[in-house]
């Protein structure tokens, strides 16, 4: 069996990173108009977009130096339970889908959603890989993912 951190892992946990990046890419900076918008919530998407940068903010905050888009956790890296981490294992990913969110409100495209319902369905399976890692790394792990809900509060 091969060693945590070396290439097929990488490869995999890489994978997920990019098809990330350009999910939000496409949500960020595609425009494309169907002729179905709707844009009558927009203080709605915003308030969205600055609740998912403050939670973005607050979560790289506790974690710090343990910090990685990669699934993998680092080899220094220490785990967090404070915090945002006290409420859902994977505050970083439930921000950027609270900010995707804002951002598909605020252009009223339809696929923009579909984008976000995608990007959801990324970050579950992420996140199911990445805590293979991180119960093998982090002797708590296990124990904390049974009392803490994964991506929403109150969602096991």
């Amino acid at each position: 069996m091969s060693k945590l951190g070396t290439k097929p892992y990488k490869l995999v946990a890489l994978t997920y990173v990019i098809i990330q990046a350009i999910i939000l890419g496409l949500l960020i900076f595609v425009n494309i108009t169907y002729g179905f918008s709707v844009r009558k919530f927009v203080i709605i998407g915003s308030i969205l977009e600055w609740i998912g940068i403050l939670g973005i903010l607050v979560a790289a905050y506790s974690i710090r130096r343990s910090l990685t888009a990669m699934p993998l956790p680092k080899e220094h890296g220490q785990l967090a339970t404070n915090g945002l981490y006290k409420y859902v294992r994977h505050p970083m990913y439930t921000s950027v889908l609270i900010f995707s969110l804002g951002l598909a409100i605020n252009s009223g495209e339809f696929y923009k959603y579909l984008l976000v319902v995608a990007l959801t369905a990324l970050f579950y399976y992420k996140s199911i890989y990445e805590e293979v890692y991180l119960t093998k790394k982090y002797i708590g792990y296990a124990e904390y993912a049974q009392k803490t809900p994964r991506l929403l509060p109150f969602i096991k």
